[in-house]
C-alpha cells in the first residue's frame, strides 16, 4: 500500500526515477507516500462535503415538496367547498323552478281566475327556496366542522 502510494507521485517518480527502483526502501516509501496520501485525504474530504450537501439539499427538496403538496391540498379542498354550496346553491334554484313549472302547465286548477294567487306562490316559493338554502348551508358547515376533542 505505502509502495502504491509512492508510486502515485509522478512528478517525483519523473525527476528521480532511480529513488523508485524496485524493490523501494522502506525511508523512501514512507517519505513518498505522504504527499499522495495528504492529496487524496483532502479529496476525499470534499467528496464528503458535497454528500453532505447534496443529502442536505435533497431534503430540503423533499421538504418543498411536501410544502407545495399540502397547498395544492388546501387549494382543491376549497375548491370542492365552493363547488359544493354552488350545487347546494342550484338545487334550491332548481327547487323553486319547480313549483314555477307546475303551475306554468296549460292545465286548469282553479287557480287561474284569483289574482292574489300568483304573489302567494310566488312569495312562498321563494322563502322556501332561501328556508332551504340557510338549512342547506347550516347542516353543510356543521357537517364541515371538525369536533373539538
Amino acid at each position: 500500500e505505502d509502495e502504491d502510494m509512492a508510486l502515485m507521485n509522478l512528478s517525483r517518480l519523473l525527476t528521480h526515477p532511480e529513488r523508485f527502483i524496485q524493490p523501494v526502501s522502506p525511508e523512501i516509501l514512507e517519505e513518498e507516500s505522504d504527499d499522495p496520501e495528504l492529496i487524496l485525504e483532502a479529496y476525499l474530504q470534499q467528496a464528503l462535503s458535497v454528500v453532505n450537501t447534496l443529502e442536505l439539499m435533497k431534503g430540503n427538496i423533499v421538504s418543498t415538496e411536501e410544502l407545495v403538496s399540502m397547498m395544492l391540498d388546501t387549494v382543491r379542498n376549497r375548491l370542492l367547498y365552493i363547488n359544493t354550496i354552488l350545487s347546494l346553491a342550484s338545487l334550491c334554484v332548481a327547487t323553486a323552478s319547480l313549483v314555477g313549472s307546475i303551475f306554468g302547465m296549460n292545465l286548469l286548477n282553479g287557480l287561474e281566475d284569483n289574482e292574489d294567487t300568483f304573489w302567494q306562490v310566488a312569495m312562498g316559493t321563494m322563502i322556501g327556496s332561501l328556508a332551504l338554502m340557510g338549512f342547506l348551508a347550516f347542516a353543510f358547515n356543521r357537517a364541515m366542522t371538525v369536533p373539538k376533542s
